[in-house]
């Protein structure tokens, strides 16, 4: 067991590490800080997932060499969404210091499910394909995104847990970790690792999806399922993240996140009940496609690869880049 112990440990230490360097590196006012870089990743990945699936289950569906723009549209959606719903959760503040907001650079999970939502609706529209299904392969492939953007948030040092003394903890002493910004007294406190909890969440339900897709479920089952699973865990998760959290100097109750997420798991239930009684297809993979055949002659082709650049490249802009100061994407001329 011990030897066990010490194995994971040492497997894990790279990301563990993670929260000690939030800003990968500077240039002049230019920080290039890690999360950016970790999203930028995730997302990437999940939209190969996403193609990938989209070709084995709809070929016909899917075979336009401009395809993949379609799947990365779905994160393009969901950035902006995501981006969208600071402002929803700074309400009538926002129109006190507009610029202050605007420069600010906050993202929110919760406002980047609407823009999955979005960017879904528009797959399913422009390539005729059931909107249950499309449903079913982008949410199982945003599930990487997911995780990736969580291990992003450990190592910024945002949504992290509230204070504990359990062994089972993390502890921030980079001043500049978002945490230790805005709540410089937690520094060398013991935090409960709640970016880490959701990751290997978000993981085990990524698995768990591409499971349930092997078995050809009917569609709308297996994204009805991560929409439930998903929201009903943010419900759970934010009792052990910190009671109240800064925004924009501003305080807000955690109980605003507890109660969209609850509101989305009971649309989850609606939707799944919808998906059992609307007739639809199953899923099948019909197309079976290896992953070199998949690399060889999808990924490694022109559009794929300026599809992909183009969405790494607006995350890492957007989530990676903090120009003059931590937190912030720009500083307004004040001529």
């Amino acid at each position: 067991m011990h030897r066990l112990s010490s194995t994971l440990g040492l497997f894990l230490y790279p990301i563990i590490a993670l929260k000690d360097h939030p800003v990968l590196f500077r240039y002049g006012n230019i920080y290039i800080v890690t999360t950016g870089i970790i999203t930028a990743l995730g997302v990437s990945i999940s939209i190969l997932f996403a193609y990938f699936y989209f070709l084995v289950t709809f070929p016909s569906e899917t075979s336009g060499r401009y395809w993949i723009w379609n799947a990365a549209l779905v994160p393009i959606c969901s950035l902006f969404f995501s981006k969208i719903y600071h402002y929803f959760v700074l309400g009538l503040e926002f129109l006190k210091n507009p610029k202050k907001y605007l420069a600010e650079t906050a993202f929110y999970n919760q406002g980047g499910q609407f823009g999955v939502l979005v960017g879904t609706i528009w797959i399913s529209i422009t390539s005729k394909i059931g909107f249950f299904a499309c449903m079913d392969l982008i949410l199982t492939a945003s599930c990487i995104a997911a995780a990736f953007g969580r291990i992003g948030c450990y190592s910024y040092g945002c949504c992290h847990g509230r204070p504990t003394k359990s062994t089972f903890s993390t502890v921030y002493t980079n001043p500049g970790s978002k945490v230790l910004r805005i709540f410089p007294e937690l520094s060398n406190v013991p935090l409960v690792p709640t970016q880490l909890v959701s990751a290997a969440f978000d993981f085990f339900l990524f698995g768990t999806m591409a499971w349930i897709l092997t078995l050809n479920p009917k569609s709308g089952v297996a994204s009805a399922y991560c929409i439930i699973a998903y929201n009903l865990f943010r419900v759970y998760i934010e009792k052990y993240r910190i009671s109240v959290v800064n925004i924009s100097e501003r305080q807000a109750n955690m109980r605003l996140f507890q109660g969209v997420a609850s509101f989305l798991s009971l649309s989850g239930i609606i939707y799944l009940l919808f998906a059992l009684w609307i007739p639809s297809n199953r899923l099948a993979f019909v197309a079976p496609l290896s992953l070199g055949s998949f690399f060889t002659e999808h990924v490694f082709q022109l559009q794929a690869i300026l599809a992909l650049s183009f969405t790494f490249l607006v995350y890492v802009g957007t989530w990676g880049i903090h120009y003059k100061k931590l937190g912030q994407h720009f500083e307004w001329n004040s001529s």
